[in-house]
């Protein structure tokens, strides 16, 4: 029995093959960090926590929560998955993110 089976490897792509890459910020100190969930592992929860220990360490941090964007569910056909990705950078632009907080386990 030959069987040809595709995998898709936790590492992700290697850099090169995701293209270009954002420069990473020096602080979020005074930053818009936007929050994108995937509806795994306690969002909800982990969440609060992340906006809780960002305003502790870093002044002036704006959180928009995920609340705020699309739910990028794991699966689905690439089309809808770039549909979601350009709805979520449109939402990340308007408010004026600096970054984004995407997933959450899985």
């Amino acid at each position: 029995m030959k069987e040809t089976m595709k995998v898709i490897s936790p590492e992700g792509l290697p850099l090169g093959a995701a293209g270009a890459t954002s420069r990473h910020l020096d602080t979020l100190e005074g930053k818009t960090i936007g929050e994108v969930y995937n509806n795994h592992f306690n969002g909800e929860l982990m969440f609060n926590t992340y906006r809780r220990l960002f305003r502790e360490k870093y002044p002036g941090i704006t959180i928009v929560p995920f609340t705020e964007f699309p739910i990028v569910y794991i699966g689905g056909d690439a089309a809808s998955q770039k549909k979601i990705a350009k709805q979520i950078a449109a939402i990340a632009k308007e408010r004026g993110c600096h970054a984004l907080i995407s997933g959450n386990g899985g």
